[in-house]
């Protein structure tokens, strides 16, 4: 889920992968797409006051949906699967997934949110 706080990108710095990443996860038996992906950003980043948008759906082994999420406000960070979380101009260089798929991702996801949301991202 490609996530933003006061204009930065907010990744997570995974506890095993030692590297940055967005939050995500799995749809959990008996939950729709929606309240997994606001499950799971608020166990990967500690978010609780957001607005979360759904972008485009996909298909890689099994069905999902990305989604956007612009946080307001966060508490502490769950103790799960994320050691920090970190707030990104720009993606760093050490991430989990390939960065030059997620760097064309974001320009997607920037483009999208400006035509539909008339916000400044």
């Amino acid at each position: 889920m490609f996530t933003k706080h006061k204009g930065q990108w907010v990744l997570g710095f995974h506890k095993n992968r030692r590297k940055w990443e967005f939050p995500g996860g799995h749809v959990e038996e008996g939950e729709d797409a929606l309240t997994a992906a606001k499950r799971e950003l608020h166990e990967e980043t500690g978010a609780v006051k957001f607005i979360i948008t759904p972008l485009w759906d996909y298909y890689h082994v099994n069905n999902g949906r990305v989604y956007f999420a612009n946080v307001e406000t966060f508490e502490d960070l769950p103790e799960l699967d994320m050691e920090r979380i970190g707030f990104f101009d720009e993606l760093p260089e050490d991430v989990t997934y390939n960065r030059i798929k997620m760097n064309e991702d974001l320009d997607r996801v920037v483009k999208y949110m400006r035509v539909h949301d008339n916000q400044k991202y």
